[in-house]
């Protein structure tokens, strides 16, 4: 396979990562990762160029994205698997808890078990793609929610002990 990148990513002494899905009720919050403490894994990057989804005769070679998974045998959970990715929009890390020891497999497991590295991006891009876009759609959703109740005038500011908060009170139903 012919790509200009290496087998091991270059990393920061410290990076940016956040967990695949938050706790129930929690919102995304970015933690910060120490690459030092994980153990790389396997590389997933793109492979030979495919034919572009407008033009045949343009191959793509999707060498501006590139996926990592790692593992850390000691964390917050007993262990954590861990897709970083990287591309023309930054670089983060996705982690998600190995639970292994409750008889499920993690699926970033079960690709990097996966011998043809190609499919393993192909499988790594759908995984961020989908992180993503989740994350991007929630924010949208949010901004809209809150939109739609200024419109509605049913947000609220209240001043308590210095302190100023704003609520959705909730719509007045209408029998």
């Amino acid at each position: 396979m012919v790509n200009w990148q290496e087998p091991k990513p270059r990393m920061k002494i410290i990076e940016c990562g956040r967990p695949f899905a938050p706790e129930y009720g929690q919102a995304l919050t970015d933690v910060t990762v120490d690459p030092a403490e994980w153990e790389h894994v396997c590389s997933a990057r793109f492979g030979l160029g495919r034919p572009c989804s407008f033009n045949d005769k343009t191959l793509w070679t999707g060498d501006s994205y590139r996926y990592d998974i790692f593992l850390r045998k000691s964390g917050r959970y007993g262990g954590e698997y861990a897709l970083r990715w990287w591309n023309g929009s930054g670089e983060g890390w996705l982690i998600a808890e190995d639970k292994d020891r409750r008889g499920e497999s993690c699926l970033l497991s079960m690709i990097a078990a996966m011998g043809d590295e190609t499919r393993r991006w192909d499988a790594c891009h759908f995984l961020w793609k989908a992180a993503h876009m989740s994350a991007v759609a929630a924010a949208a959703t949010a901004a809209n929610e809150i939109k739609q109740a200024f419109v509605d005038g049913l947000l609220k500011k209240r001043k308590r002990g210095g302190v100023v908060r704003v609520t959705i009170e909730p719509k007045k139903l209408t029998v």
